[in-house]
């Protein structure tokens, strides 16, 4: 094989798997926003808080956790918020306020804001390199038909996955977000009680419907260029 061939190669196998790494952390920061989470808290149907936290409430509150997990502040940042007295739970009746997320919870967000960072550090790091190659070979045809051949097979691979997720995540959801969790946190770290303000403001159907988005979010952009592929092989024929 000659070094033209090495290249396209890599080429096709690095546009295959940069690809829909780079749509899943796009996806996870346009569901990581105020604007999906407003969303949320105000559509139809959405859970209400059992002890007491009305919409108003959450979106007074729940935006504090996604600007921390997106700023360069210390945990201190949510550390220092504190619940209303009508707000708290038992415990704190006779106190004009209460610590907004438990220490458990503040442990857990660290650990989510170190896994947030690392990813999208990388994904900054995989759009440059995705840039440089583009740029590198754009006057190569055989470069450039690699890297969409790449694009191509990384749509194929990446709806064949999101297929294989939604039937796990459709059949045995509990399964599946406890081992997400397990992947990225140390065991007995991300198991809150109902009544914790963590799980108050962001219920298991927050993250159920995430993932609906996320998985939306890949495949449309996949089935575009599956649809574009198509159509350039056809006129080529």
């Amino acid at each position: 094989m000659n070094h033209s061939a090495r290249i396209a190669r890599l080429l096709i196998v690095g546009a295959a798997l940069a690809f829909p790494t780079l749509l899943l952390l796009a996806a996870l920061r346009l569901v990581l926003s105020h604007e999906f989470l407003r969303y949320e808290y105000t559509r139809p149907g959405f859970p209400a808080d059992p002890y007491g936290l009305t919409t108003e409430d959450r979106l007074a509150l729940g935006f504090y956790a996604i600007d921390y997990l997106l700023n360069g502040e210390k945990i201190e940042f949510l550390g220092s918020l504190t619940l209303a007295a009508d707000q708290c739970l038992s415990g704190y009746e006779n106190e004009d306020a209460c610590p907004m997320f438990s220490q458990a919870a503040l442990g857990h967000m660290e650990d989510v804001k170190y896994v947030t960072n690392l990813s999208f550090a990388f994904g900054l790091g995989l759009a440059i390199a995705a840039c440089a190659a583009v740029i590198l070979t754009r006057r190569s045809g055989t470069y450039r038909r690699a890297i969409l051949r790449g694009l191509h097979l990384g749509s194929m691979l990446t709806l064949a996955a999101l297929s294989s997720l939604a039937v796990i995540a459709g059949t045995v959801w509990d399964r599946a977000f406890d081992a997400f969790h397990e992947l990225f946190f140390a065991a007995g770290t991300w198991r809150f009680p109902f009544s914790d303000t963590l799980i108050r403001l962001y219920p298991e159907r927050l993250f159920v419907d995430a993932a609906i988005a996320i998985i939306a979010l890949l495949a449309l952009p996949c089935l575009l260029v599956l649809f574009l592929h198509a159509r350039t092989s056809n006129r080529q024929k």
